[in-house]
């Protein structure tokens, strides 16, 4: 069985796919907020005593209770951070699925949460281009919520796309239509909010010639139906994947996903944000 983590408060240096080094902290969090967005989601704010200096489509692994159970710590994409005076101030968005978001969604405020991260590698932001497309599909905004808010910071423009099952799941609307400058479209399967639709569908029939790259999280046929438009348009993608971890550093290999040479990595090592060419057509 792995053990998750260091000792908390211990930053250790990692190395990020070659894309530099970054610190990642195990610490004791506070829960300070937690807001209902939908009859199945909501958000939460952990006071971090330490610096998380996260970056889009990273995560963190969220312990929940010192007993044997839950045993395992579970992952969550970091919807945004914000450095404070001391620490830092995390935002998650949390979908109720089982025992520990059931726990998420009940634990009173003030209650301590073991917090690992950042992890894994984000969206490659500075290669994002002056026209990059950002897409989201149910739970999966977090990772692209966040990477909306830095373009936005950076001053590069960009349209989002946002889909769900129904207008109910559509996260925090406002906000996203503030950050994307009215560039966005909200679709649902059931047409009950916005274009009626599969966003891949929706994003399709509004695609505009000058799209630089797609940036998208959210389920796998998504996602695959995304590589495949980027292929078929000549556009980078950058997929952050959804798969379950149990470990979260690369130990336990739960999240291998297949490469497009054939080979196998561990999508919290190696990802969980991958270029789509360097993915098998269905990893």
């Amino acid at each position: 069985m792995a053990r998750h983590g260091t000792a908390f408060g211990k930053l250790e240096a990692f190395g990020d796919n070659a894309r530099g080094m970054d610190i990642r902290v195990d610490q004791k969090a506070v829960l300070v907020g937690r807001q209902t967005l939908s009859p199945s989601c909501f958000a939460l704010e952990l006071a971090c005593p330490s610096p998380l200096p996260a970056k889009p489509g990273q995560f963190v692994m969220v312990g929940v209770g010192s007993a044997a159970d839950p045993l395992l710590r579970r992952p969550f994409s970091v919807a945004g951070v914000t450095p404070k005076e001391r620490g830092t101030a995390l935002q998650l968005l949390v979908k109720e699925v089982g025992k520990v978001t059931a726990m998420l969604r009940s634990l009173p405020l003030g209650s301590e949460l073991a917090v690992l991260g950042p992890l894994g590698r984000g969206f490659d932001l500075a290669s994002a281009g002056p026209r990059p497309v950002l897409v989201a599909g149910g739970i999966g905004l977090p990772p692209v919520l966040f990477a909306a808010r830095e373009l936005r910071r950076q001053g590069t423009e960009f349209a989002f796309f946002y889909g769900a099952s129904s207008g109910p799941e559509l996260l925090l609307r406002r906000e996203i239509e503030e950050i994307a400058a009215g560039r966005v479209v909200f679709c649902t399967d059931d047409g009950s909010f916005g274009e009626h639709g599969l966003v891949t569908e929706v994003l399709g029939k509004r695609w505009q010639e000058g799209t630089s790259r797609l940036l998208a999280c959210g389920p796998n046929p998504m996602l695959q139906a995304l590589a495949a438009l980027a292929r078929e348009r000549g556009v980078e993608a950058e997929l952050s994947l959804e798969e379950p971890m149990a470990c979260g550093v690369g130990v336990c290999l739960g999240c291998v996903v297949r490469l497009a040479d054939g080979t196998y990595a561990p999508s919290c090592q190696k990802g969980p944000v991958f270029r789509a060419t360097e993915l098998s057509e269905r990893w």
